[in-house]
């Protein structure tokens, strides 16, 4: 696994990080002190590189991508990195080192016909507006590709068999494939397990020797990193080569910024991302949500410190939210595109898949009637299409709550999902948010990516909104 690579070799530098950067190496400035940083994320620009709104001086970085040697040219926008560096006392981040780490590399087995995804390896590949094709792809999306293309996908773990893909790259067939996901089904006995619908088989040749005992099912729930053969098209076992955790190799770290989705979650003050166990404590600031929106597959971006391995949050922000409220207009449980509407929100649509998780005394989408009061948690994926992590039947209610990123902003009028609120009918008293207590600071203050909730109530026919608030801001 990269990431061990990067951590293993560099595991106890953060120490001779700082003397660097005390003594003006990495960009550091002379003179000036120095905290040890990490950071994991897209990256989302250059001139250095730019990942998680931050920027790291590259002048004196070494660069791993795709396991080799390289530069910061091998870099591309969405490519999901490990920064290891440090930070000055004067506020410049500087890189050590550069890790670059796909999530699945193999061929494509299916393209449905939603066309918002691929499957490789078994794991449903989610496209949106925030992936990047690369240049050797034509035209520059999903077209571009065809069954059997052999692809590299960087992105991130959001469910057990599901990616959300940041970059996909077409790539020569290579001589093993490798994923990354959560353990089902672990036999050991059999000396097998799933990821998604991946059927990976392991012998006594296989590395495992950074996992734990197989005994049993030991390994279930696990987030780790698979290598292995063959990389056909055709659906068959992997026959895993390397098996080990996609873990964080660096005890301690002044400062920590990790990107991703939670990917086990055993409680609000207790979960994990990417692999890196966090805890939240009365401390913990929540932008663009409430400890209450944590849940398994929330996308999150988590900044704090790292002691003896485990991240204590000082701040989580969410990424890409969305909750919307109120009755379901039109049910469609069949077909390929598993579907709802909800009344006073028009054009958007809400889709399930298999990793959507249903409360409230229904199990499936089938089970949700026209005019049932419901709610739901997701992520979007276009303008006004969500893809549901959570849909809840509620009791029955008129209330109507949209919750997402503006899309535009001009007073009375503000655009979520394509629907416009119009906040006329909003007393001033009820716009609120961080130094927000009136239209005319929340006007002020709201931009596009802001993320923001508003409610109201549907009477039949339109939403009467009542109140709007700022949640957060997506930078």
């Amino acid at each position: 696994m990269k990431r061990t690579t990067l951590f293993a070799t560099l595991g106890a530098g953060f120490c001779v990080l700082a003397a660097l950067s005390c003594s003006g190496g990495g960009g550091g400035g002379t003179g000036a002190t120095a905290s040890s940083s990490v950071s994991s994320g897209a990256v989302t620009g250059f001139g250095s590189v730019k990942l998680n709104g931050k920027e790291y001086d590259t002048q004196s970085s070494s660069f791993l991508v795709d396991g080799q040697s390289g530069s910061q040219n091998d870099l591309k926008v969405g490519m999901v990195v490990t920064v290891n560096g440090s930070l000055s006392s004067t506020g410049t981040r500087s890189a050590a080192t550069i890790t670059q780490e796909d999530v699945v590399e193999g061929a494509i087995q299916d393209i449905p016909v939603t066309n918002d995804r691929i499957v490789v390896l078994g794991q449903t590949v989610l496209i949106d507006n925030g992936t990047v094709f690369d240049n050797n792809i034509s035209p520059k999306n999903i077209t571009g590709l065809a069954l059997g293309n052999l692809v590299e996908v960087n992105g991130f773990v959001t469910g057990k068999g599901q990616i959300t893909a940041t970059l996909i790259e077409k790539k020569s067939t290579p001589a093993t494939c490798q994923v990354k996901g959560i353990v089902e089904n672990h036999l050991s006995g059999a000396q097998t397990f799933t990821i998604g619908a991946l059927t990976v088989s392991y012998n006594g040749s296989t590395n495992i020797s950074d996992m734990p005992n197989p005994a049993g099912n030991a390994w279930n729930d696990l987030l780790v990193e698979v290598e292995g053969s063959p990389c056909t098209q055709a659906v068959q076992p992997l026959i895993a080569t390397k098996v080990e955790p996609e873990v964080i190799n660096v005890a301690n770290a002044d400062e920590i910024e990790v990107e991703g989705a939670i990917t086990l979650f055993n409680s609000s003050t207790s979960f994990t991302v990417n692999g890196v166990p966090v805890i939240t404590n009365s401390n913990t600031n929540f932008e663009g949500g409430v400890a209450g929106d944590l849940a398994f597959g929330v996308e999150v971006e988590v900044e704090g410190s790292l002691t003896n391995g485990v991240l204590t949050a000082k701040e989580v922000s969410f990424r890409d939210n969305v909750e919307i409220e109120g009755d379901a207009a039109t049910v469609t449980p069949g077909g390929v595109t598993p579907n709802l509407t909800v009344s006073g929100l028009p054009g958007v649509t809400v889709f399930v898949n298999a990793q959507t998780q249903f409360k409230g005394g229904i199990s499936n989408l089938g089970q949700l009637l026209v005019l049932d009061h419901l709610r739901v948690r997701g992520r979007p994926t276009g303008a006004n299409t969500v893809i549901a992590a959570e849909v809840e039947k509620l009791s029955a209610d008129t209330r109507v709550i949209l919750e997402g990123a503006v899309q535009s902003a001009l007073n009375p009028n503000v655009t979520v999902l394509g629907v416009l609120i119009n906040t006329s009918s909003i007393s001033d008293s009820n716009f609120k948010g961080p130094g927000v207590n009136s239209r005319a600071a929340f006007f002020a203050t709201v931009k596009v990516g802001t993320l923001v909730k508003a409610q109201g109530d549907w009477n039949g026919s339109l939403v009467f909104w009542s109140e709007i608030e700022i949640e957060g801001e997506d930078d």
